[in-house]
């Protein structure tokens, strides 16, 4: 029961917490921030239209094609904003074109939008993974780190990313090959968890946006 309560009803609803938090700080929230907001906005809209869809029996497996695309858009430009260096910059502007040709590729001519894009998903976590290592690498650990708004949503992109890219690496294996019902369940639970802990630390950072946060 308590899994039932995690995945169907805590994690989908721990997403109105960073929301919540977030309209109170938009007024003086900069481009960044209100790019991470929108995602979460994205994702909550999909993740309903996907428990709807679900309710009435109908396929939404293109959702998360849909949702794959988008995500990486708003990570890429999320952190376009973020890094200072202008050839990053640069670099994250053609990844965020580049990436979701690539995509809208994958589910042209290998894999249907009906099936779980087990290619593309891998893809886009090691992409966002590798550039918050970066971001990371980048800022240093300040004597103030853990007051930024921008370290405390890396830390959330860091909670989720890495593992999820091991699991979506994992999921041919875990959707075509293993039968082992329960062991697939505990790794989907696992991945329910990460993402309430991203959750969770994106609303840590946006209680610390202040006035002179504005860029």
């Amino acid at each position: 029961m308590f899994k039932n309560l995690l995945t169907a009803f805590l994690v989908p609803l721990s997403i109105l917490l960073p929301i919540g938090l977030f309209l109170s700080k938009y007024r003086y929230a900069d481009k960044a921030a209100r790019t991470l907001f929108y995602y979460l906005i994205m994702a909550g809209s999909i993740n309903l239209t996907a428990i709807i869809l679900s309710n009435y029996s109908v396929r939404n497996l293109f959702l998360l094609h849909i949702f794959t695309i988008l995500e990486i858009v708003f990570f890429m430009l999320y952190f376009s904003f973020v890094f200072q260096d202008r050839k990053i910059k640069k670099v994250l502007r053609i990844a965020m074109i580049g990436l979701p040709i690539l995509f809208v590729l994958n589910f042209v001519f290998l894999q249907s939008i009906n099936e779980f894009n087990t290619y593309t998903r891998p893809l886009e976590s090691i992409s966002i993974t590798v550039v918050s290592l970066l971001f990371l690498y980048k800022s240093g650990f300040v004597e103030d780190w853990l007051k930024q708004p921008t370290s405390w949503i890396n830390i959330g992109v860091l909670i989720y990313f890495p593992t999820a890219t091991l699991i979506f690496i994992l999921s041919n294996y875990f959707v075509f090959v293993s039968s082992n019902r329960a062991l697939n369940s505990i790794i989907w639970d696992i991945h329910s968890i990460l993402v309430l802990g991203m959750y969770l630390a994106f609303a840590k950072g946006f209680t610390l946006i202040k006035k002179d946060n504005n860029g």
